[in-house]
């Protein structure tokens, strides 16, 4: 996927140069219009106080403590944006291994007296949680609307394994129902717990 070379970072869609290139835009218009009427004023800009305390030097020192100052913040901001929601994910992913585990330990008990329905809740399980997984991390990557496919990007326990009925519903569900995939796959887990 990542293979495609430098020009992955100029295309519209999934890169950030374009919106860099929409904010940066306004402060390259106003930069050029500042030379023009420096060049145009020079001597009047030169006689006033504030130009005559600085020096070329100390300007572009404080502008780039300024700017730097700026970079180092913002930087700072989306690298805990990012751990946060590392951890975020980690910790949704933890969360349904031990629901799918607990879910697994209590039907233990069932099993000696009814092992066919057993297998068959275990099995619709591990596939319903799964794709759940799948579909949450499509929905967080945002490749969900790019690939119209009936099956999720990310690799998922034989999905193929649920009826046929279950599969289109999950198809639809955003785009017939306005459902989000995830909460109707949590709905059916739920369903399947209860009868």
């Amino acid at each position: 996927r990542y293979s495609e070379g430098i020009h992955l970072l100029f295309q519209f869609k999934g890169s950030v140069c374009p919106k860099a290139f929409l904010f940066a835009l306004p402060s390259v218009l106003l930069a050029i219009l500042l030379i023009f009427f420096s060049n145009q004023a020079e001597e009047e800009f030169t006689a006033s106080n504030i130009a005559v305390d600085l020096s070329k030097g100390q300007v572009w020192t404080a502008l780039t403590a300024a700017l730097s100052l700026l970079i180092s913040f913002r930087t700072s901001q989306s690298l805990t944006r990012f751990w946060e929601g590392t951890g975020l994910l980690h910790q949704m992913r933890g969360e349904w291994f031990d629901s799918a585990s607990c879910l697994m330990s209590f039907s233990r008990h069932a099993k000696s007296i009814y092992p066919e329905e057993v297998m068959q809740f275990r099995q619709t399980l591990i596939r319903l949680c799964s794709l759940m997984h799948g579909s949450a991390l499509d929905d967080i990557s945002g490749m969900g609307e790019e690939c119209n496919e009936d099956l999720p990007s990310y690799e998922t326990i034989d999905v193929l394994g649920l009826d046929k009925s279950t599969l289109r519903f999950l198809r639809d569900c955003k785009v017939k129902y306005g459902w989000n995939k995830v909460c109707a796959l949590q709905h059916m887990i739920q369903v399947l717990i209860t009868h």
